[in-house]
């Protein structure tokens, strides 16, 4: 068994000039799910590995009058009581994710960057459009989290980049429907969430999200115009023409267990329906 060199970077800029010198670097943080990304029975690591978890600014929640980030070292039980969190659907999620000790040592990073499916708290955060840091050696790069799929709606990871943080806008969401179907979601289980969020204005729908992600991710950008763009609540034309969308882009994509998703579907806009608020 060959010997890793590790590092304790106690700054971002130390992590880049490691992942400069050193080519093959494993970054791990919480390292919870470092077992199960291995593809064989014994356990490989890189020549060198970079823990990231001393590192003061990937530790810090930071909130302004428009967005709050999260640094990509947070542990997931240091989440649990600012937004989205906050709000009790996604606070069971995120306690649905591990035990307390687990969550406890988990960072939001590693869940957002593991590589074999979706974890339970990434279709939640796509609902709300939370948007990615990357730093490396070429230099930092904001993108949606859609960015973490390939055009198959798979989990697609660019090497040689550190996730540093997580920004979420804030918003008023009215309605959060939140399902979970199937068995396990971790290690590579096949459980999946169906979250739908949601702003009513008076008469409109300012706000709508439909995210599925499990072994791939999916959403459709245009059964989501429809519906902010029609009035409040939905006429059952419009109801039934946003669902035929969706079941034709399901087919469309080859979404795996559509027979299962479209009533949950249906039962998302039959929840936005409904004018009571979070």
């Amino acid at each position: 068994m060959n010997l890793s060199e590790i590092y304790y970077p106690r700054s971002i800029q130390e992590l880049i000039a490691i992942m400069a010198r050193q080519k093959n670097l494993q970054i791990v943080a919480g390292a919870t799910s470092f077992g199960y990304i291995q593809d064989t029975r014994y356990l490989f690591f890189e020549p060198s590995i970079a823990s990231i978890r001393n590192i003061p600014e990937l530790k810090t929640i930071h909130k302004t009058e428009r967005m709050i980030s999260f640094g990509a070292a947070c542990a997931l039980n240091d989440l649990e009581s600012v937004y989205p969190f906050e709000k009790k659907p996604a606070r069971e999620v995120l306690r649905a994710t591990a035990n307390s000790t687990v969550r406890n040592i988990a960072t939001i990073g590693g869940h957002l960057m593991y590589q074999k499916r979706f974890l339970a708290l990434w279709p939640l955060l796509a609902c709300l459009d939370a948007e990615l840091e990357f730093k490396g050696p070429s230099g930092t790069s904001i993108k949606n989290i859609w960015y973490l799929t390939n055009e198959e709606g798979l989990p697609s990871l660019e090497s040689r980049r550190v996730l540093t943080r997580i920004r979420i806008p804030l918003q008023s969401i009215d309605r959060l429907f939140i399902r979970r179907t199937g068995a396990e979601i971790f290690p590579n289980g096949d459980g999946a969430y169906l979250v739908a969020a949601s702003t009513i204005e008076r008469n409109s729908i300012s706000y709508f999200r439909l995210v599925i992600a499990g072994q791939r991710a999916f959403r459709d950008y245009d059964a989501e115009q429809r519906i902010t763009s029609s009035p409040y609540p939905l006429t059952e034309r419009v109801f039934h023409s946003v669902l035929r969308m969706y079941s034709e882009s399901l087919h469309r994509t080859k979404f795996w267990n559509m027979e299962l998703f479209l009533p949950l579907i249906s039962q998302a806009l039959e929840d936005l329906q409904r004018s009571s608020v979070l």
